[in-house]
């Protein structure tokens, strides 16, 4: 882009509008143009950031994590910014960014954001009074995104969370011919002795001790989460039979341990179920395992 088109381009901008136009063309000189194919990513979760992006052109997604526990947290299209907090600190992004589309950003880099705060500090007032609106409405939707996909009894992920990650985990299964697997594990605790604590809280707390030792053995690849009252569930992402074969002699170890001492501390009767399915052996239907779970 020239520089008038950039200068054209940041007055429909939210955070620009309040400045002149001597102090856009100030903005604008400094600015960087780059471009990003369909699947390419802009920077990753963890990353040092370092820089702002405004988009001119394409779709580019926001999203934490890594596969299958992936979550889109925005989608953002011309006329947008984003990765505003690499102006502010050296922190680690907190999100990664891939365009959608292809792509076209401009790039307001740290360096030179610093030397306009220095030289024209009524610009970057501005700038930084929208910044911190944003940062409030982000803080917002983390909280609601925790809220809403961490099951808050057992600190495990939500069945709703599961269901969206093993959608995915299918579709790379059935595109790249890939195994994937599902260990689900039914919890059962006895009628406690005394009335205090209810037998659900027994069960939360027993569901939130097995789910810790699930987690402790688990690849980064892998999930575990709450599908139902009493039953939690493992995805074993790229997993064939003989590997969640082994993942259960595995976890079956500590879990059967666990039990004991859980039951003979409480005075009740434990009993666990493990049951394992697996793509594409048992059903090559998502709706069908998801059944198969269920009911196993």
């Amino acid at each position: 882009m020239i520089l008038i088109e950039k200068i054209l381009f940041l007055k429909k901008i939210s955070i620009f509008q309040s400045l002149n136009s001597q102090e856009l063309r100030m903005i604008a000189e400094v600015l960087s143009d780059e471009e990003f194919a369909s699947g390419e990513v802009l920077f990753n979760e963890g990353e040092l950031g370092e820089c702002m992006y405004l988009l001119v052109e394409g779709k580019v997604a926001i999203f934490t994590g890594a596969p299958p526990k992936t979550k889109t947290l925005a989608i953002f299209e011309p006329g947008d910014f984003f990765g505003e907090m690499g102006l502010y600190d050296d922190k680690p992004r907190a999100a990664s960014a891939m365009a959608r589309e292809s792509s076209r950003v401009l790039v307001l880099h740290k360096t030179d954001f610093c030397d306009l705060i220095a030289e024209y500090p009524p610009v970057a007032l501005g700038i930084m009074k929208e910044l911190n609106q944003r940062l409030r409405a982000t803080n917002l939707k983390l909280t609601s995104f925790e809220g809403k996909f961490i099951d808050k009894a057992t600190q495990l992920y939500t069945r709703e969370y599961f269901v969206d990650c093993m959608a995915n985990e299918f579709l790379k299964a059935k595109k790249n011919t890939l195994p994937l697997s599902f260990l689900s594990v039914r919890l059962a605790v006895g009628q406690p002795k005394e009335a205090d604590p209810p037998v659900d809280f027994l069960l939360d707390q027993l569901m939130c001790d097995v789910g810790r030792i699930l987690t402790l053995h688990q690849r980064p690849t892998d999930l575990v989460a709450r599908l139902s009252r009493d039953k939690v569930v493992v995805l074993l992402a790229e997993a064939a039979r003989t590997g969640a074969d082994a993942f259960l002699r595995r976890v079956k170890k500590d879990i059967d341990k666990h039990q004991v001492i859980f039951a003979e501390t409480r005075g009740l009767e434990v009993q666990t179920e493990f049951t394992i399915r697996n793509f594409p052996e048992d059903t090559q239907e998502r709706d069908a395992m998801l059944s198969f779970l269920d009911k196993g």
